[in-house]
């Protein structure tokens, strides 16, 4: 499960990947406030019957039982056209952000299709723009974004975080609480140096001084 505190009022988005152990969302899934599917990500909640919130999309990826099953339960459903500017992943947050929400666990998002992956990652950089903070999350790893100058990640003690930059060269890196510590490191767009660090607390410390970084904590 996710390390530290779960907020106290957050939304759960579930895009159509991949899930393969439901189990592991039970409490995040339980104790969200609004769960919201983006198209075919209801599929993934419709085997367990799970409850969802809202379903929004084009519906061209959701099974007919599933909005049949939904629609029966009275599950709000957003249908959008085809032929539009943003995907229904991008338009999910929007709604979410609409409804006064600002912290997202997406779950489904890494699946087969390494487009939408890299897509989803970067709605971490659309939701941060939206004052969001979002989590992509799944059975194996935590993708979070840091952008802030001083970072405090909740990790345990062994846990594999790596870091890597998709947006461009880093500059001024520090990073306390780890086995391999640094400071003030510029970190080249192309380079892997940052991956597969390990966390010697249950806190850990980022600092940087320019730029952004994506921060993926390994669950083992």
């Amino acid at each position: 499960m996710v390390q530290g505190d779960i907020f106290m009022d957050y939304a759960v988005l579930v895009v159509n990947g991949n899930i393969d152990d439901i189990t592991y969302y039970e409490d995040i899934l339980s104790n969200a406030k609004v769960v919201v599917c983006a198209d075919g990500g209801s599929n993934l909640l419709y085997k367990y019957k799970i409850h969802t919130d809202f379903i929004i999309g084009d519906l061209d990826s959701i099974r007919e039982d599933t909005l049949s099953y939904y629609k029966s339960q009275n599950v709000v459903v957003h249908k959008y056209p085809v032929k539009k500017n943003k995907t229904d992943s991008e338009i999910s947050i929007d709604i979410i952000k609409s409804l006064g929400m600002n912290k997202i666990f997406m779950i489904g998002a890494i699946g087969n299709r390494i487009d939408h992956l890299l897509t989803n990652i970067n709605l971490l950089y659309y939701a941060d723009k939206l004052n969001i903070y979002m989590s992509i999350l799944d059975e194996n790893n935590e993708i979070i974004l840091l952008n802030k100058k001083e970072n405090f990640i909740d990790s345990y003690l062994g846990q594999t975080i790596s870091f890597v930059s998709i947006s461009g060269d880093v500059c001024g890196i520090s990073l306390k609480g780890f086995e391999y510590e640094l400071q003030n490191y510029d970190l080249s767009h192309d380079s892997s140096i940052l991956t597969s660090n390990v966390a010697k607390s249950e806190k850990v410390f980022v600092s940087i001084e320019k730029g952004s970084l994506l921060c993926i904590k390994v669950n083992e």
